[in-house]
């Protein structure tokens, strides 16, 4: 039964927060007709259109550590209620994150229980959209602050989309995104993974060159330590970016899966005599 409840919480509240134009444009996962792939798509897109202006593209891809379990009961409920989120939801939310403990069984035996101070529960129907609308203020903030830059989030990971001249121009909005994001963290109590943190720089191939010296030595800073631009694909949100975005790695990655699983299928018929015409009805089930 408490699943259930908590299911249509999340449902209530995800409907609250689009009904009310909580959550950015740019913030996927964990809502409905929003998938990490159309924020793929969105930063492909960006990328396309900084080249029919003559102009290079650049993304950073961050991660924020331990994401639920960071965030903060008070700056969460407070979140909501500046926002004008139903009381009701808000009183169910701070009664939902009292009162929590924890305890740890090691080869049967029971330790002592301890309270949780902090975070929201891992694998809970209702953390996702909770984190949404506790993220929910980063993007709108970055973008206000660093012209020409793009957010995009899905659930924890965040990307800063950067167009430019040059790899110079695109590293100084790059780096701009990086200071804005981390004093908006350290106020919220939350922490980026800087050893997860990638690059990637998108040029078209032709007039690829004369950044191309540029792309291999440059550095972004993130933090006290510095992220160098991919040579080779990228991955993010589940799709492979090169610097071309001809998305062959992806593509190739694909096949390979599906390959993989026309092999099961066919050992199914020929090992175990399956009628190829139920193989599929048996790979499903």
């Amino acid at each position: 039964m408490g699943k259930v409840v908590k299911k249509v919480v999340a449902e209530l509240m995800a409907e609250e927060a689009e009904r009310r134009g909580l959550l950015s444009d740019s913030q996927f996962g964990s809502r409905k007709r929003r998938s990490a792939v159309d924020a793929a798509a969105i930063m492909v897109d960006r990328a396309h259109a900084a080249w029919r202006e003559g102009h290079i593209a650049g993304i950073l891809l961050m991660d924020i550590k331990a994401a639920f379990p960071s965030v903060g009961r008070g700056r969460l409920i407070h979140t909501m209620r500046v926002k004008g989120m139903d009381g009701g939801l808000i009183r169910w939310t701070a009664s939902f994150l009292s009162d929590r403990k924890f305890e740890m069984v090691i080869e049967g035996n029971v330790m002592e229980r301890h309270p949780v101070e902090a975070g929201i529960p891992q694998g809970s129907p209702v953390s996702p959209i909770l984190f949404a609308i506790h993220m929910s203020g980063l993007i709108k903030l970055v973008e206000e602050r660093v012209t020409g830059a793009k957010g995009l989030s899905s659930v924890d990971d965040v990307g800063w989309v950067a167009t430019g001249n040059d790899v110079n121009q695109v590293i100084g909005k790059l780096e701009a995104c990086v200071r804005v994001s981390i004093d908006w963290a350290e106020r919220w109590e939350l922490e980026f993974d800087t050893a997860k943190t990638k690059a990637a720089l998108f040029t078209r191939r032709r007039g690829h060159k004369k950044h191309l010296r540029l792309k291999l030595t440059a550095k972004v800073r993130v933090g006290n330590g510095f992220v160098r631009f991919n040579r080779e694909a990228t991955r993010w949100l589940g799709v492979w970016v090169d610097a071309h975005l001809t998305l062959k790695e992806h593509h190739n990655g694909c096949m390979k899966k599906a390959r993989a699983a026309e092999a099961r299928l066919w050992s199914l018929t020929g090992t175990h005599g399956v009628v190829p015409a139920c193989v599929r009805a048996v790979q499903i089930g």
